[in-house]
Protein backbone atom coordinates (compact mmCIF):
# COMPACT_ATOMS: atom_id res chain seq x y z
CA UNK A 1 0.00 0.00 0.00
CA UNK A 2 1.54 2.87 -1.15
CA UNK A 3 2.37 5.66 1.67
CA UNK A 4 0.98 9.15 1.65
CA UNK A 5 4.50 10.49 0.75
CA UNK A 6 4.55 8.15 -2.13
CA UNK A 7 1.32 9.21 -3.38
CA UNK A 8 1.49 12.54 -3.05
CA UNK A 9 5.18 12.16 -5.09
CA UNK A 10 2.89 10.39 -7.77
CA UNK A 11 -0.09 12.88 -8.04
CA UNK A 12 2.62 15.52 -8.79
CA UNK A 13 4.43 13.85 -11.80
CA UNK A 14 1.14 13.20 -13.08
CA UNK A 15 -0.12 16.66 -12.98
CA UNK A 16 3.31 18.05 -13.97
CA UNK A 17 2.80 15.82 -16.76
CA UNK A 18 -0.46 16.85 -17.54
CA UNK A 19 0.97 20.56 -17.72
CA UNK A 20 3.61 19.40 -19.76
CA UNK A 21 0.69 18.19 -22.73
CA UNK A 22 -1.63 21.49 -22.00
CA UNK A 23 1.31 23.59 -22.39
CA UNK A 24 2.10 21.29 -25.49
CA UNK A 25 -1.18 21.66 -27.08
CA UNK A 26 -1.28 25.72 -26.04
CA UNK A 27 2.20 26.03 -28.28
CA UNK A 28 0.54 24.13 -31.17
CA UNK A 29 -2.17 26.40 -30.87
CA UNK A 30 -0.37 29.36 -31.13
CA UNK A 31 1.46 27.93 -33.93
CA UNK A 32 -1.48 26.87 -36.36
CA UNK A 33 -3.54 30.67 -35.58
CA UNK A 34 -1.15 33.04 -37.48
CA UNK A 35 -1.07 30.45 -40.73
CA UNK A 36 -5.20 30.05 -40.47
CA UNK A 37 -5.68 33.68 -39.84
CA UNK A 38 -3.36 34.43 -42.88
CA UNK A 39 -5.22 31.96 -45.22
CA UNK A 40 -8.61 33.52 -44.48
CA UNK A 41 -7.47 36.85 -45.59
CA UNK A 42 -5.86 35.55 -48.41
CA UNK A 43 -8.87 33.86 -50.16
CA UNK A 44 -10.80 36.48 -50.08
CA UNK A 45 -8.30 38.71 -51.66
CA UNK A 46 -7.80 35.33 -54.18
CA UNK A 47 -11.54 35.60 -55.29
CA UNK A 48 -11.52 39.20 -55.77
CA UNK A 49 -8.34 39.31 -57.73
CA UNK A 50 -10.10 36.53 -60.00
CA UNK A 51 -14.10 38.74 -60.23
CA UNK A 52 -11.60 41.19 -60.91
CA UNK A 53 -9.59 39.59 -64.18
CA UNK A 54 -13.57 38.10 -64.89
CA UNK A 55 -15.19 41.98 -64.61
CA UNK A 56 -11.97 43.47 -67.11
CA UNK A 57 -11.56 40.71 -69.52
CA UNK A 58 -15.54 40.79 -70.02
CA UNK A 59 -15.03 45.45 -70.30
CA UNK A 60 -11.91 44.86 -73.12
CA UNK A 61 -13.57 42.03 -75.11
CA UNK A 62 -17.33 44.33 -75.47
CA UNK A 63 -14.93 47.31 -75.94
CA UNK A 64 -13.05 45.89 -78.88
CA UNK A 65 -16.33 43.97 -80.20
CA UNK A 66 -17.95 47.81 -80.27
CA UNK A 67 -14.82 49.33 -82.05
CA UNK A 68 -14.94 46.36 -85.01
CA UNK A 69 -18.36 46.93 -85.25
CA UNK A 70 -17.85 50.69 -85.41
CA UNK A 71 -15.06 49.89 -88.41
CA UNK A 72 -16.88 47.48 -90.36
CA UNK A 73 -19.61 50.24 -90.49
CA UNK A 74 -16.80 52.69 -91.30
CA UNK A 75 -15.45 50.38 -94.34
CA UNK A 76 -19.22 50.26 -95.87
CA UNK A 77 -19.87 53.36 -95.83
CA UNK A 78 -16.14 54.21 -97.35
CA UNK A 79 -16.92 51.56 -100.15
CA UNK A 80 -20.47 53.40 -100.60
CA UNK A 81 -18.40 56.69 -101.07
CA UNK A 82 -16.09 55.28 -103.95
CA UNK A 83 -19.24 54.34 -105.65
CA UNK A 84 -19.72 57.91 -105.37
CA UNK A 85 -16.85 59.47 -106.74
CA UNK A 86 -16.79 56.99 -109.31
CA UNK A 87 -20.17 57.97 -110.53
CA UNK A 88 -19.37 61.48 -110.66
CA UNK A 89 -15.86 61.14 -112.40
CA UNK A 90 -18.33 59.22 -115.51
CA UNK A 91 -20.87 61.79 -115.31
CA UNK A 92 -17.44 64.56 -115.01
CA UNK A 93 -19.38 65.86 -111.72
CA UNK A 94 -15.51 66.66 -110.13
CA UNK A 95 -16.90 69.47 -107.96
CA UNK A 96 -19.33 66.83 -105.93
CA UNK A 97 -15.99 65.18 -105.35
CA UNK A 98 -14.62 67.33 -102.78
CA UNK A 99 -17.40 66.67 -100.09
CA UNK A 100 -17.36 62.79 -100.70
CA UNK A 101 -13.42 63.13 -100.55
CA UNK A 102 -13.62 65.20 -96.74
CA UNK A 103 -16.34 62.63 -95.66
CA UNK A 104 -13.89 59.64 -97.17
CA UNK A 105 -11.39 61.26 -95.13
CA UNK A 106 -13.33 61.76 -91.69
CA UNK A 107 -14.73 58.08 -91.75
CA UNK A 108 -10.78 56.74 -91.99
CA UNK A 109 -10.14 58.56 -88.87
CA UNK A 110 -12.66 57.44 -87.52
CA UNK A 111 -11.55 53.41 -88.29
CA UNK A 112 -8.20 54.60 -87.18
CA UNK A 113 -9.50 55.46 -83.83
CA UNK A 114 -11.17 52.44 -83.55
CA UNK A 115 -8.15 50.72 -84.57
CA UNK A 116 -5.85 52.04 -82.12
CA UNK A 117 -8.90 51.49 -79.63
CA UNK A 118 -8.81 47.66 -80.34
CA UNK A 119 -5.39 48.01 -79.60
CA UNK A 120 -5.46 49.81 -76.42
CA UNK A 121 -7.67 47.10 -75.23
CA UNK A 122 -5.58 44.21 -76.07
CA UNK A 123 -3.39 44.89 -73.44
CA UNK A 124 -5.68 43.83 -70.89
CA UNK A 125 -4.29 40.37 -71.64
CA UNK A 126 -0.55 41.92 -70.07
CA UNK A 127 -2.61 43.08 -67.16
CA UNK A 128 -5.06 40.12 -67.01
CA UNK A 129 -1.78 37.72 -66.62
CA UNK A 130 -0.58 39.97 -63.89
CA UNK A 131 -3.72 39.88 -62.04
CA UNK A 132 -3.83 35.97 -62.41
CA UNK A 133 -0.18 35.74 -61.39
CA UNK A 134 -1.39 37.52 -58.19
CA UNK A 135 -4.12 35.34 -57.56
CA UNK A 136 -2.10 32.45 -58.48
CA UNK A 137 0.64 33.47 -55.62
CA UNK A 138 -1.95 34.06 -52.90
CA UNK A 139 -3.27 30.82 -53.56
CA UNK A 140 0.07 29.16 -53.26
CA UNK A 141 0.55 30.89 -49.84
CA UNK A 142 -2.52 29.52 -48.86
CA UNK A 143 -1.40 26.14 -49.78
CA UNK A 144 1.96 26.38 -48.06
CA UNK A 145 -0.05 27.62 -44.94
CA UNK A 146 -2.15 24.57 -44.96
CA UNK A 147 0.45 22.18 -45.37
CA UNK A 148 2.31 23.90 -42.45
CA UNK A 149 -0.90 23.37 -40.24
CA UNK A 150 -1.35 20.25 -41.25
CA UNK A 151 2.92 19.30 -40.27
CA UNK A 152 1.58 21.02 -36.56
CA UNK A 153 -1.48 18.77 -36.55
CA UNK A 154 0.45 15.54 -37.32
CA UNK A 155 2.86 16.23 -34.68
CA UNK A 156 5.83 16.64 -37.79
CA UNK A 157 7.92 19.58 -37.25
CA UNK A 158 9.58 18.62 -40.49
CA UNK A 159 6.16 19.30 -42.89
CA UNK A 160 7.31 22.87 -41.60
CA UNK A 161 11.05 22.37 -43.48
CA UNK A 162 9.25 20.57 -46.62
CA UNK A 163 6.77 23.39 -47.17
CA UNK A 164 9.30 25.77 -46.97
CA UNK A 165 11.58 24.22 -49.11
CA UNK A 166 8.94 23.74 -51.36
CA UNK A 167 8.45 27.74 -51.25
CA UNK A 168 11.92 28.34 -52.94
CA UNK A 169 10.82 25.54 -55.63
CA UNK A 170 7.99 27.56 -56.82
CA UNK A 171 7.63 29.49 -60.15
CA UNK A 172 8.82 32.88 -59.54
CA UNK A 173 6.01 35.38 -60.82
CA UNK A 174 6.26 39.04 -61.59
CA UNK A 175 3.89 41.16 -60.99
CA UNK A 176 2.08 44.14 -60.06
CA UNK A 177 -1.13 43.35 -57.50
CA UNK A 178 -2.48 46.58 -58.22
CA UNK A 179 -2.68 46.19 -62.20
CA UNK A 180 -5.83 47.23 -63.20
CA UNK A 181 -7.08 48.14 -67.23
CA UNK A 182 -9.53 51.06 -66.46
CA UNK A 183 -7.10 52.76 -63.90
CA UNK A 184 -3.98 53.96 -65.71
CA UNK A 185 -1.62 55.38 -63.69
CA UNK A 186 0.46 56.09 -66.34
CA UNK A 187 -0.01 57.89 -69.34
CA UNK A 188 1.56 57.52 -72.76
CA UNK A 189 3.01 60.76 -72.91
CA UNK A 190 4.49 59.89 -69.79
CA UNK A 191 6.29 57.15 -71.76
CA UNK A 192 7.07 58.90 -74.55
CA UNK A 193 8.78 61.55 -72.83
CA UNK A 194 11.22 58.84 -70.74
CA UNK A 195 12.08 57.26 -74.21
CA UNK A 196 12.61 60.92 -75.46
CA UNK A 197 15.22 61.56 -73.24
CA UNK A 198 17.10 58.16 -73.68
CA UNK A 199 17.73 58.71 -76.91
Amino acid sequence: MPTNQGLQTKLQKEIEELALSITEIVVKFRELHNPLRESSEKVPQATEQLDKISEQTEAATHQMLDRVEEIVQQVEESKSGLEKIRTCVKENRIDDIEGIIQDLTNKADVTCNGAYTIMDALQFQDITSQQMNHAASLLEDIENKLQSIMGVLNGRQDDKDKSSDKETGKKNRVYDPHADLFEKKTEQSVIDDLFAKKT
